[in-house]
């Protein structure tokens, strides 16, 4: 499906790895303006720029710490226009509840829920001025059917799927939409990392439809959400999981 997104500006967040980055491509693509903003990784950040040097006139970086709202807002000063919002950051630190260090617990809270809210936010004074205005909100799908050994994961992105419908109900009368996008375990460098080949291939078969996500599949979720042809669909958690919660 080809979309327009010509003089649309994007912001996504960590986006020069995994989904963000693919995200950041497709609306590249189809011909918006995407500001990339990235946290700390500056290998990976060095890498996407000279990928997306063919693109160099319709994207801009912009480093910041979605979890700290000075950084955030030092980071939305330097954005005059904004259309679509990609809350896409963020980390994730495994552990069992009764070895849990409460600090990691809030880090992982602070960056994939508290982040999303932080840059919903700042962004709404922009948004507002634009005529069809988008937020995709990325969760997971263990905030719909949480996991062992990763309880705050699973609560903070329970806690997205959460903020969005609060969000769509509060910015709704501005005319800006918000909805959720809900991957299974998706083939990224981070989701895989420490992964063998051996449990990989055990989640694939256990999967309805045999094969771990591509970021492909949860950019062209994404893209179909901020555009016109999702005009109607408002507060929602769409699944890209290939079924996963069926089982």
């Amino acid at each position: 499906m080809d979309y327009n997104f010509e003089n649309k500006t994007a912001l996504v967040t960590g986006g020069t790895s995994g989904i963000g980055k693919e995200i950041a491509k497709q609306l590249l693509i189809n011909g918006a303006k995407v500001i990339i903003n990235y946290g700390h990784n500056e290998e990976n950040y060095k890498k996407t720029k000279k990928e997306f040097e063919e693109y160099k006139d319709k994207v801009i970086f912009i480093k910041a710490d979605i979890s700290n709202e000075d950084d955030v807002i030092k980071m939305f000063n330097k954005i005059e226009k904004l259309d679509y919002l990609i809350n896409n950051a963020g980390t994730n630190i495994d552990s069992y509840i009764e070895t849990f260090e409460i600090q990691d617990f809030r880090k992982i809270l602070d960056v994939n829920l508290v982040g999303k809210v932080i840059c919903t936010k700042h962004a709404i004074p922009l948004l507002k001025k634009s005529e069809n205005a988008s937020i995709v909100n990325i969760a997971s799908r263990l905030g719909t059917k949480p996991c062992v050994e990763a309880s705050a994961y699973c609560s903070a992105e329970a806690g997205i799927i959460n903020f969005t419908q609060a969000s769509a109900l509060e910015l709704s009368k501005y005319k800006i939409r918000v909805n959720t996008v809900s991957p299974s375990l998706t083939i990224t460098p981070l989701a895989l990392e420490g992964w063998t080949e051996q449990e990989i291939e055990q989640h694939k078969q256990n999967n309805p439809l045999k094969r771990l996500g591509e970021t492909i599949d949860i950019a062209n979720a994404v893209l179909f959400l901020l555009s016109d042809k999702a005009s109607y669909i408002n507060g929602e958690n769409i699944n890209v999981n290939g079924g996963s919660l069926l089982k």
